[in-house]
C-alpha cells in the first residue's frame, strides 16, 4: 500500500444559494471524500414549518489512487501489484439520487424522520436507499438503513445488500456549553461496491434544518 504520510479526507469548495419560496441550491467541487474526488450540485425544495421536503443530486465523480494524497485513477482496468488481483476503477462515474423526507406527525412515530432515494450508485447499479431515523427525548439520534439495487444476490456477494446502523448524539450532553456539533458513528457490517452512495460533506435537508428543525430540535430531558 501508500507509504505516504499525508491523507486529505476531503478538500473542496462549496457554494450555497437560497432562491426563495422554499427553494435552496448548492454546487461543490474538489476531493468530496476518502474515496472520491470530482464535483456535482444538489437542488431542495422544503416549506417552512412542514414536515416533508425533497431534493435531487447529481455528481461526477472519479475513483481516488490511494498511493497518493490528490492522485485520481484515469482507467477503468488497474492492475496494481500491491493491491493483489486486477480491478476496475470508477472514472467518470455519474451517481445521483432523487430524495424524499417525511417526518410523520403520528403519536406512534413521533420524532421520527423517514429518507427514500432513488438513483444510481457508485457502482453504476440502480436502486433505492431506505433510511430510518428516531431521536430521543436526549436528542440522541439512531438509525438505520438499507440498499436495495439492480445486483443479483450472486453478483452483491455476502450479505445480498447494503446496510448499517448509526447513532448521532449532541455534544450538549457533554459540555456545559450549548453546541449545534453532534458526533457520529456508523456502522456497516459488510462493504460491497454495490448500494454505495458518495459521501457528501453537506446535505441540503441538515443545512436547511432551521426551517423545520430535525437535528436541531431542543431535548426533551426534565
Amino acid at each position: 500500500m501508500s507509504d505516504n504520510t499525508l491523507w486529505v479526507k476531503n478538500l473542496q469548495a462549496t457554494y450555497f444559494q437560497e432562491f426563495g419560496n422554499g427553494f435552496y441550491g448548492q454546487v461543490y467541487g474538489g476531493y468530496l471524500e476518502t474515496m472520491f474526488a470530482g464535483a456535482g450540485g444538489e437542488l431542495l425544495y422544503r416549506p417552512l414549518n412542514r414536515n416533508w421536503a425533497i431534493s435531487a443530486d447529481i455528481n461526477l465523480v472519479s475513483q481516488r489512487d490511494p498511493r497518493s494524497a490528490f492522485g485520481v485513477f484515469d482507467q477503468e482496468d488497474q492492475n496494481i501489484p500491491e493491491f493483489g488481483r486486477p480491478f476496475k476503477a470508477a472514472v467518470n462515474q455519474t451517481t445521483g439520487f432523487v430524495t424524499g423526507y417525511y417526518m410523520p406527525q403520528w403519536s406512534f412515530l413521533d420524532s421520527t424522520l423517514f429518507k427514500v432515494g432513488f438513483g444510481q450508485f457508485l457502482a453504476g447499479d440502480v436502486g433505492t436507499r431506505l433510511d430510518f431515523s428516531k431521536q430521543f427525548k436526549s436528542g440522541v439520534i439512531a438509525g438505520a438503513y438499507a440498499s436495495f439495487t439492480n445486483l443479483s444476490s450472486e453478483e452483491f456477494g455476502e450479505g445480498s445488500f447494503t446496510k448499517g446502523f448509526y447513532v448521532s448524539i449532541p455534544f450538549d450532553i457533554m459540555t456545559v456549553k450549548p453546541s449545534a456539533n453532534r458526533a457520529f458513528f456508523n456502522w456497516q457490517p459488510l462493504t460491497r461496491d454495490g448500494g454505495q452512495m458518495l459521501g457528501r460533506k453537506y446535505e441540503l435537508f441538515s443545512v436547511t434544518d432551521a426551517r423545520s428543525p430535525w437535528t436541531s430540535r431542543p431535548s426533551k430531558v426534565d
